[in-house]
């Protein structure tokens, strides 16, 4: 398996390999770059495919800390110059979109686009940060199983919670979530959740950006997304319908189709 000793933690990618235009994709909290398993299969022919696990999730090592927004930034851009790779384009999902319009606007030369899923530039607000600690009390205290249903309309949309016939693809992923260190991803999410607000950054974006999110993302939802479009002018903004906050899971043909046209625009 591949591990890189970067950024004082020992953090495991997937990686498509070769010399192609290389991407780094970046995921939420609770999951792994596999959820980028779809985008993968997609764009491996024509770009070289490589997926972060952030410290304390998915295969990465569980550090003491380093888990606030900046740090993590930090991690992805070690692991690329690790790879060798000083431009790439950046692909993140929720706390990954973050750190990519971190990185997009700190170090415009190495990113050379940004396709931004269900991300946000503004901070929590205190009533859903709220709602967030309460739930992150509850995993510390009675595991992850104790939050499955009240953590399944945040992170998909009511057409995959519906849908019978992708009941096991969506009982999979509630599997992958709740088999989580629970003090580890307590201790990851809370200083993502009491990020800072960024939208003093945005102007400040030069790159080629695309920015979307499920039309039902109830984590970072439409409005979050047009507030990043308005923030950066030149961006492009399209909102994936019927999706939730995990379109790469529950929409998969037509993300893969905005990345594959967007990132067609950039060659």
């Amino acid at each position: 398996m591949p591990y890189a000793q970067v950024n004082d933690a020992k953090l495991y990618y997937e990686d498509t390999g070769g010399d192609k235009p290389a991407l780094l994709f970046t995921h939420g909290i609770f999951f792994s770059s596999a959820m980028f398993a779809p985008q993968f299969e997609a764009l491996k022919a024509q770009y070289r495919c490589i997926g972060l696990d952030w410290r304390g999730q998915g295969k990465s090592e569980v550090t003491l800390g380093g888990y606030d927004v900046d740090n993590l930034a930090r991690d992805g851009m070690a692991l690329m110059t690790h790879l060798g790779h000083e431009q790439f384009h950046w692909v993140g999902l929720s706390i990954g979109g973050v750190a990519g319009i971190r990185m997009a606007a700190e170090q415009p030369a190495r990113i050379k686009s940004l396709f931004a899923i269900g991300a946000a530039a503004d901070c929590e607000p205190y009533e859903k940060l709220a709602k967030y600690e309460t739930l992150f009390e509850k995993i510390l205290r009675e595991g992850f199983e104790s939050i499955r249903a009240p953590m399944a309309p945040i992170i998909f949309g009511p057409d995959f919670l519906a849908d019978a016939s992708r009941a096991a693809l969506r009982e999979r992923w509630l599997d992958i979530m709740c088999a989580n260190d629970p003090v580890a991803c307590c201790r990851a999410a809370a200083p993502i959740l009491r990020r800072r607000d960024i939208r003093y950054l945005l102007p400040h974006v030069k790159c080629p950006v695309f920015v979307t999110t499920g039309q039902h993302d109830g984590a970072n939802g439409p409005q979050r997304a047009q507030m990043i479009h308005a923030g950066i002018p030149h961006s492009q903004l399209e909102i994936i319908p019927r999706a939730g906050h995990t379109a790469t899971i529950e929409e998969p043909a037509l993300l893969n189709a905005m990345l594959l046209q967007f990132l067609g625009q950039q060659a």
